[in-house]
């Protein structure tokens, strides 16, 4: 059950749309997405989602404080910096730890 949903994970964050405009932080597949990369990402898609969070705050309840905006701002970051790494970087990880074992078992001499 494990293995499909790391699968089906893993292809959705392969597909380049998915890291659009920030597809060059994408690592390699033997490589994990660390706080570092995800950080990254998160001033993007963080950004995006405090944006969607604050219209639908000023839809819903004609929110306009400036420490409204910079608090959904806030809150957009922490959400998928949280989201990403409980979901997508865990399988990515997952995958990346396999693959690197794999690899030093074909790279080292048999005797």
């Amino acid at each position: 059950m494990l293995d499909s949903l790391e699968d089906f994970m893993n292809r959705l964050t392969e597909l380049d749309w998915g890291w659009w405009p920030v597809v060059f932080l994408r690592p390699p597949k033997n490589k994990d997405i660390d706080n570092r990369v995800l950080f990254k990402m998160t001033l993007f898609f963080g950004t995006v989602a405090g944006v969607a969070i604050w219209l639908i705050l000023y839809w819903r309840f004609k929110v306009t404080a400036w420490s409204s905006i910079a608090l959904t701002f806030i809150l957009g970051w922490f959400l998928f910096f949280l989201g990403y790494k409980l979901t997508f970087a865990y399988f990515w990880n997952r995958r990346a730890r396999r693959l690197r074992k794999s690899d030093k078992k074909s790279i080292e001499p048999r005797f």
